[in-house]
């Protein structure tokens, strides 16, 4: 999550703050990246208000441009170009305090060594006062050989003294010449790094050209791929008219089809209808013959039962009466008639539920 104190756009430097009288703090910083060819500052604000107006000029998805991407360029660009710029502040900077200094220790040795210098003048004017004092005292007296002897060493340690200085401003001279030298080595960074930062801002200058080109290309494919659109959308506009149209039609004789199939469907269904009740009249008329039929059958069967029930008792009388017969016939004749007459009353048919005799 970003860190809401910081600029809307870059997410690096922190928003402006509202002045003395209060408010609530700016959405962007106010970081410098640039100056555009009219004097005009280049700040978040403005790069992100070139970043809505390309958004709304070519939209999110345009094909073969992405504003995030240019955005992040810039951005990126602009990050190199700041470490730049304040390498190039700090440079200035330091260069100039080391100038100031360099100078500032030139006046000193110059001083240092006017200094000497008069120090020396007097020093020699000094000696030659003590040579002329010694001379002096020469004639007079040993009092004035102890001034001479000290005039002497005043005037030697004048000289040392002398002599020092001139070494102080041979050193500071040295110095002076390490300062130029480093000078001009700051210089010569200096304009390397200028070039350098001349260089990537032509390359990226020439990199943001090419992405313009290609924007507009992008903007130009869009426009033509809108005019395909719209020529595609009319001729399947078109198409879709012809399909309805012989979809309408097919449907209209499905329908006609449907409605003689219909039709003919309630001709033979009334046909077969009037077969069925025909048929069902013939059935019914065939039904109550062959229940008649039935019903006389079952008569006669019962008859022929009835018949064929007398007939096997009569054979079985039959039987036995042969059986008898023939068993008389066999047996002696004294008592013929009696067993004859005996077997045909046992066989008999009954009449009434009695035996007749003949």
């Amino acid at each position: 999550m970003s860190d809401p104190g910081l600029c809307r756009y870059c997410r690096r430097h922190p928003r402006k703050q509202p002045g003395p009288r209060g408010g609530r703090p700016g959405e962007y910083c106010t970081t410098v990246w640039a100056v555009d060819e009219r004097g005009r500052e280049v700040t978040c604000a403005r790069l992100d208000e070139a970043d809505q107006i390309s958004f709304a000029a070519y939209g999110p998805a345009m094909p073969g441009l992405d504003v995030a991407a240019v955005g992040r360029d810039v951005s990126r660009a602009l990050a190199e170009i700041t470490p730049l710029q304040r390498t190039l502040t700090a440079l200035d900077e330091r260069l100039g305090a080391e100038v100031a200094e360099a100078r500032a220790r030139v006046a000193e040795a110059e001083a240092a060594a006017a200094d000497a210098e008069a120090r020396a003048s007097a020093a020699e004017t000094s000696a030659a006062a003590a040579e002329v004092v010694a001379a002096e005292a020469a004639e007079r007296a040993e009092a004035a050989e102890a001034r001479a002897r000290e005039a002497e060493e005043r005037a030697a340690s004048e000289r040392t003294q002398a002599q020092r200085a001139i070494a102080d401003r041979l050193t500071a001279e040295g110095e002076i010449r390490q300062l130029r030298e480093r000078l001009d080595q700051v210089e010569t960074e200096q304009r390397q790094a200028a070039e350098a930062a001349a260089a990537r801002i032509e390359e990226l200058a020439a990199a943001a050209a090419a992405r313009a080109t290609e924007a507009e290309a992008a903007h130009a494919r869009a426009r033509q791929l809108e005019t395909d659109l719209r020529d595609l959308a009319t001729q399947h506009h078109e198409d879709l008219e012809r399909l309805r149209a012989r979809h309408d039609q097919a449907l209209a004789e499905e329908r006609e089809k449907h409605r003689q199939a219909r039709d003919e469907h309630d001709q033979r269904i009334t046909a077969l209808r009037e077969q069925h009740e025909t048929a069902l009249a013939a059935a019914r008329d065939r039904i109550t013959e062959l229940v008649t039929t039935a019903a006389r059958a079952e008569a006669a069967a019962t008859e022929a039962r009835t018949t064929a029930r007398t007939s096997e008792a009569a054979a079985a009388r039959l039987g036995a009466l042969r059986e008898g017969v023939l068993t008389a016939l066999a047996e002696p004749a004294a008592d013929l008639s009696a067993r004859l007459r005996a077997l045909l009353a046992g066989t008999a048919a009954p009449v009434g539920g009695e035996g007749h005799e003949g």
